[in-house]
C-alpha cells in the first residue's frame, strides 16, 4: 500500500452511482416529512383537537404523512436493498475490527483533524473504492435498521386504508388488525396499563424519537469530518469527488476483482 500521491495528480473517484444518490435524496425528504408530519399529528392527538395549531387540516396532513411513508418503506426496504445487492460490496457495510480502530480515531480526531482517520481508501488501479462509509455510519446502519423496522411495522399497523382522497374498506384487513391490535397487542400492553392501539402508537413515537437521535449523531460526524464538503458534492451534484490528503490511495491489486461478487444482478 501506498500513501496518498502528489496532489497535482488531481485523482477522481465515483464515490455514488445515480441510483445511490436518488436513493439517498427520497430517504432524506420522506425523513424530514415524515418527522414534521408525524410529530405535529402527535400534538394535535395529545391536545385533542384534530385542528391544533390552524396550519393545515389533520387530514391533509395524514394524506402527506402516509405518501411520505410509502415511499420511505419502498426506498429503505427495496430501493436501497437492491442497490447493495447489486454493487457486489455489501461486506463494506459491515463493521469491522478495523473500524472499531478508525471510530476511536475518528473521536479523536473531533479535536485534532490532522489525526483524522483515512477511512476513504480508493484503489487508483481498479478505479475502485475499498472503503468508503464512515465507521460511525456502519455502525448506526444497524440502530438505523431496528429503528426503521419498528417505525414501519407499527406505521403499518395503525394505518386506515380512508385517507385524503383514498376510500378503501378492505373488510378482511380491518377484521385482522382489529384482531391483532386488540387481541395480541392488547394482551401485552395491559401489562403497563395501556390498550393495543396506545401500545402501538407509543411504540411508533419512541421509534421516531430513537430514529432522530441516529440522525443527529449521523449529522454530528459529518460536520466534523474535515472531508464534508467532497461528500456534499458527491452525493448531491457530481457523484464524484477529488481524493485528498485524508484519503488512502492503494495501487496493488483489488482482491474483489479476482473472483466474481455475490448476488450482482447488474
Amino acid at each position: 500500500m501506498q500513501g496518498y500521491p502528489n496532489a497535482d495528480d488531481d485523482i477522481v473517484g465515483k464515490r455514488y452511482s445515480l441510483k445511490e444518490m436518488v436513493a439517498h435524496q427520497t430517504h432524506m425528504i420522506t425523513c424530514v416529512v415524515l418527522i414534521i408530519s408525524g410529530l405535529y399529528m402527535a400534538v394535535q392527538f395529545n391536545i385533542c383537537t384534530m385542528d391544533a395549531w390552524n396550519l393545515i387540516s389533520y387530514q391533509s396532513l395524514r394524506l402527506i404523512h402516509v405518501i411520505a411513508g410509502i415511499l420511505f418503506l419502498l426506498v429503505n426496504w427495496g430501493l436501497i436493498p437492491f442497490n447493495l445487492l447489486t454493487s457486489g460490496h455489501i461486506l463494506q457495510y459491515i463493521f469491522s475490527p478495523k473500524d472499531a480502530v478508525r471510530l476511536k480515531q475518528a473521536l479523536a480526531g473531533i479535536l485534532r483533524p490532522e489525526k483524522y482517520p483515512k477511512y476513504t481508501i480508493y484503489n487508483k488501479t481498479a478505479g475502485h473504492y475499498e472503503n468508503k462509509l464512515h465507521p460511525a455510519f456502519k455502525l448506526m446502519v444497524i440502530f438505523e435498521g431496528i429503528a426503521i423496522v419498528f417505525i414501519g411495522l407499527s406505521g403499518i399497523i395503525m394505518m386506515d386504508l380512508k385517507f385524503g382522497i383514498v376510500d378503501y374498506n378492505v373488510a378482511a384487513w380491518n377484521n385482522f388488525m382489529a384482531w391483532f391490535v386488540e387481541d395480541i397487542t392488547g394482551s401485552v400492553a395491559v401489562l403497563v396499563g395501556m390498550t393495543g392501539i396506545e401500545f402501538i402508537r407509543t411504540i411508533h413515537l419512541w421509534a421516531t424519537y430513537w430514529f432522530m437521535i441516529e440522525l443527529i449523531i449521523h449529522l454530528g460526524f459529518l460536520g466534523v469530518d474535515p472531508r464534508m464538503t467532497q461528500y456534499f458534492k458527491a452525493l448531491f451534484i457530481t457523484g464524484k469527488e477529488t481524493m485528498d490528503e485524508y484519503t488512502e490511495i492503494v495501487e496493488d491489486a483489488h482482491v474483489e476483482h479476482e473472483k466474481k461478487p455475490m448476488l450482482v444482478f447488474k
